[in-house]
């Protein structure tokens, strides 16, 4: 039964891969996990761009809802600054075969000249808090993170 939704899940893995070509994904302990950005433009608004994280993986939520600090905590600028270093970290373990169970398996393509907004640079940087505190998979995190 467990190979049968594991199967199930890389088929859907797969399908969200082909569908949108900023897609993140990474394999955790127990379920595929994974996360993707994508931009969405509006018709009415040519030169208007939002983007969207999608996170697929089921624990994130309610991990979220219980740890995270209000949004207003954080600078817009800190978040982004600290997403660069992590989006980094996190591209150069790809390939790594030390932690196998929890190492990320996709490139995630976040452009340091690129205004994300707020609301996805803050979800980001939880998520890869999320992952930090079940793998501990990055060498350098913010100072907060080592309560």
């Amino acid at each position: 039964m467990q190979k049968t939704a594991i199967i199930i899940g890389i088929i859907l893995f797969v399908f969200f891969a082909c569908a949108a070509p900023r897609d993140v994904a990474t394999e955790d302990k127990e379920d595929l996990k994974g996360i993707e950005i994508t931009e969405n433009t509006e018709p009415e608004k040519e030169d208007t761009i939002e983007y969207e994280l999608t996170i697929f993986d089921p624990g994130f939520e309610r991990w979220f809802t219980r740890t995270a600090k209000p949004m207003s905590f954080y600078n817009e600028d800190h978040l982004a600054s600290w997403n660069r270093n992590l989006v980094q970290q996190w591209n150069s373990m790809l390939g790594s075969s030390w932690l196998r169970d929890c190492m990320p398996t996709s490139y995630i393509d976040y452009r340091p000249n690129i205004d994300y907004g707020k609301e996805l640079n803050y979800r980001l940087f939880y998520y890869f808090r999320y992952v930090h505190e079940r793998c501990r998979i990055f060498r350098q995190t913010p100072g907060e993170w080592r309560n």
